[in-house]
């Protein structure tokens, strides 16, 4: 399942920005994207990681990462959002990494 997200294809919303990390060697995938639908007020980035062999996307819990679509300009903004959720996506991965 994680090889078809390689490509970037994880949300069909190209209007927002994903990140992603992918694992050739175990076939696995890490993921930074929308977790609410466009129309919602809050808006909010999710971490999703894609198993090797398949299987569910399983929602990472972490630190919420939202921004209001009423204030945008207003902190937290999408782009901080964003940016903080990257942060979470990375120490997940250095904490993953201590355990391989």
């Amino acid at each position: 399942m994680a090889s078809r997200y390689a490509s970037g294809l994880f949300f069909e919303d190209r209007r927002r920005p994903i990140a992603q990390w992918f694992n050739p060697a175990l076939n696995a995938a890490l993921l930074v994207g929308i977790e609410t639908s466009a129309e919602w007020p809050v808006q909010r980035f999710g971490l999703f990681y894609a198993p090797a062999g398949g299987g569910d996307v399983i929602k990472v819990h972490t630190n919420t990462h939202e921004w209001f679509t009423r204030t945008p300009k207003e902190s937290p903004t999408e782009e901080e959002a964003f940016a903080a959720a990257l942060v979470s996506a990375e120490s997940f991965l250095h904490v993953e990494m201590d355990f391989l």
